[in-house]
């Protein structure tokens, strides 16, 4: 294994990579693989990025800020919004662990913001995520309407 390093040179091709993709994110892994027990990536965001909130069953997962800002938003099981919370480097919040089973999304209040997460491997497609039943899927009619709910909504809200 090499030392990983987290650059300005790193995060500035990250951006780019981001504004270039229709998903307007990218990460970048510093793990070995998808199999790795921990798994850790510096993940770029752009405004207007979509993270439809989802929810790791059986894995916690860490996030600290490293630029920009962005709020991490909390959801119940049916979908109403029970806290939000701004994330910015070096004022505030600057990390957060969610415990598993916790209904999750985070939306770019900057320009652009990075963030680096940490959570349980194996990493499987299949199994380590499971997306809220009552948000639109990425690529849905509804999504943007609902980026936008996100992006102001206040706690004790649900969409529609």
């Amino acid at each position: 294994m090499t030392l990983q390093r987290i650059t300005g040179e790193l995060l500035a091709q990250l951006d780019r990579q981001a504004q270039a993709s229709p998903r307007l994110r990218t990460h970048h892994n510093l793990h070995e693989g998808p199999q790795a027990a921990i798994q850790r990536l510096a993940v770029k965001l752009r405004r207007g990025t979509y993270i439809r909130p989802h929810r790791h069953p059986q894995k916690w997962e860490l996030g600290v800020v490293l630029q920009g800002r962005m709020d991490l938003l909390l959801f119940d099981d049916a979908g109403t919004l029970t806290e939000r919370t701004t994330m910015t480097p070096m004022v505030g919040v600057l990390a957060v662990e969610l415990p598993a089973r916790t209904w999750h999304s985070y939306v770019c209040v900057s320009d652009a913001a990075t963030f680096f997460e940490v959570k349980e491997g194996p990493y499987d497609p299949a199994t380590s995520g499971e997306f809220a039943p009552w948000a639109p899927p990425e690529g849905d009619a509804q999504a943007a309407a609902y980026l936008d709910w996100m992006g102001s909504a206040p706690v004790g809200a649900r969409f529609g």
